[in-house]
């Protein structure tokens, strides 16, 4: 599954999704990724105005993901988001569910290797 992140905000709640899904502690993926859990919290809940992309690719590795540019020359329109959603609630259903196409939107996305 892909997600289309727009911003840093969204870059670091989908960090914290991740670290979720794997039942880890802020404290724990900053140990693994060599960063403060405090500098991770403020990350992941959109309070930095900067973060390093060393910080970023770091972290992306230890939770076993890697960033993806996508063309942006196509705006992403409420009907994507719309598409987006019903793309993931399907995905979220398990295996046998048909997913209708992806999103060519001008966004950052997360992927798993």
């Amino acid at each position: 599954m892909q997600h289309y992140l727009m911003n840093l905000s969204d870059l670091g709640a989908e960090v914290a999704r991740l670290r979720k899904a794997k039942g880890w502690t802020q404290k724990e993926l900053g140990a693994m990724a060599n960063m403060g859990q405090s500098t991770l919290a403020r990350f992941e809940t959109g309070q930095v105005a900067e973060f390093g992309s060393r910080k970023l690719l770091r972290l992306l590795e230890v939770l076993g993901r890697s960033l993806v540019t996508a063309d942006a020359s196509q705006p992403f329109t409420l009907d994507d988001a719309l598409q987006q959603r019903r793309q993931d609630a399907a995905a979220d259903q398990g295996p046998g569910t048909l997913n209708s196409g992806t999103l060519n939107s001008g966004a950052l996305n997360s992927r798993s290797r």
